[in-house]
């Protein structure tokens, strides 16, 4: 007795952990609630976790960096040195004799140079004036930085589209495996109903076989179905970094608000706000820069040198008796390119150029996105057309199939019909739902075309 107590309870905890692996909103094998995820959330997550977008924070990281070392020129240099040197042969003075009457000073060579010298300097230099140059460079490095962060924004509206798609994929897929489902159970109630008058006589086989058929193909069309979804939902789970065979359960969103927005207004709020447009608007902004910068080369460098120095003709540099200790040096510089054959007017006339190819990239972006927006208004407009068609055909082939199955089950129409009013009711909504999804992908589109999450 014992041992059948043991069973039973052993028997009741596993039939306990399958319902709790397999109930509906848990993760299969886990008994964990799946999080049902909103639009704004997967956002939300999609942005954090993006190796995509890491890249650009770190890119935007850097340009501050670039900028504070660019910075650092306007500021004195520091630099040290410290030399030993040999000379094999040091200098030598040679003196003439000299009479002088009461005496005279005869002909003599001594050494005015050591063999071993020993050097210690510590020097300061600060640019005075660089032809602009110095302004310059700062200013194209905090356009750098206004460059990587357009470029994060970027990211970020990329990343939202990618999230919001495929959100609306799975909500998608989910739904015309709903419709699969819908049809299965109806194809099999009508198999029933024809199997049972099968029996008794009232039809002919032809009439059970092509049941059969149709039954085995909606039950494909179903299998087909739960792989779309299940293949969506690992697209969802790739863009927020979660494991890719994991359950999936996000709230629905697929549904018809009427957009009152003007195609006017559109084209100018993405011609405002757009990354690509602001990025050629940055850089046309960094080629002026980049030809002042070149023409900083026609001007001289005017610089000021501050040197302390300890000589000796020993390694603690304390002096020999041809040098002194220590010395200062102060020195006041002008370098300045009088010719180089053209160099510089050459180098100007080519950053012009470049600035001109930014002016036209900046018209042909500027069309394009007028075009991107113009194409996703007229979508989005289409498909808010073919939502209010679905619903209508709906109504009317959920009406068809109603009446043609009381005429089949009254034998007044074929099995024929039948299967073909339930061909029009899947079909109806199919293209419902595809209604809703071109709809809600549309609206996604144009939100993209106009730089907005």
């Amino acid at each position: 007795m014992g041992k059948m107590a043991k069973s039973g309870t052993l028997v009741l905890l596993f039939f306990f952990w399958w319902w709790t692996a397999s109930a509906p909103g848990t993760a299969l094998g886990s008994g964990a609630p799946v999080k049902t995820w909103t639009l704004e959330e997967a956002i939300t997550r999609a942005m954090e976790a993006s190796p995509q977008l890491q890249a650009s924070r770190e890119a935007v990281d850097a340009s501050e960096f670039k900028r504070k070392q660019v910075q650092t020129g306007f500021l004195p240099k520091v630099s040290t040195q410290y030399n030993y040197s040999y000379v094999n042969n040091p200098p030598k003075a040679t003196l003439t004799p000299q009479d002088f009457g009461t005496f005279q000073i005869p002909a003599s060579t001594f050494t005015v140079g050591t063999q071993n010298n020993y050097n210690f300097n510590i020097g300061l230099e600060q640019p005075i004036f660089t032809g602009f140059a110095l302004t310059t460079n700062y200013e194209l490095a905090k356009l750098g930085i206004d460059l990587s962060r357009i470029k994060y924004a970027q990211d970020q509206l990329n990343v939202s589209y990618q999230v919001k798609e495929a959100y609306f994929n799975f909500l998608g897929a989910r739904k015309l495996k709903e419709v699969a489902d819908q049809t299965v159970t109806q194809i099999t109630e009508s198999h029933r109903i024809i199997k049972n008058y099968y029996d008794v006589g009232l039809v002919p086989m032809n009439d059970l076989l092509k049941a059969e058929v149709q039954l085995a193909d909606a039950r494909q069309k179903s299998n087909r179905a739960e792989n779309a979804v299940y293949l969506a939902g690992s697209q969802f789970n790739t863009l927020l970094r979660l494991p890719l065979e994991g359950a999936v359960e996000v709230k629905d969103i697929l549904e018809y608000q009427p957009y009152e927005k003007k195609l006017s207004a559109c084209k100018q709020e993405a011609l405002a706000v757009r990354p690509e447009v602001q990025e050629l608007n940055t850089r046309l902004e960094t080629a002026e820069k980049t030809v002042q910068l070149a023409k900083s080369e026609y001007y001289p460098q005017v610089f000021l040198q501050g040197r302390y120095k300890k000589e000796g003709d020993g390694p603690e540099v304390s002096g020999s008796l041809v040098t002194h200790a220590d010395n200062f040096e102060v020195l006041a510089g002008l370098k300045w390119n009088l010719w180089e054959w053209g160099r510089t007017h050459y180098l100007v006339q080519e950053k012009i150029k470049e600035k001109e190819q930014v002016k036209a990239a900046l018209v042909q972006t500027r069309d394009a996105v007028e075009l991107e927006v113009q194409r996703a208004f007229i979508n989005l407009k289409e498909a808010e057309r073919n939502i209010d068609v679905a619903r209508k055909t709906i109504q009317s082939a959920e009406e068809n199939f109603r009446i043609s199955e009381v005429r089949y089950r009254e034998q007044v129409a074929t099995s024929l019909e039948l299967f073909d009013a339930q061909t029009l009711l899947t079909q109806a909504r199919v293209n419902h739902y595809r209604a809703l999804y071109d709809y809600n992908l549309s609206l996604a589109q144009l939100q993209r075309s106009m730089g907005l999450w």
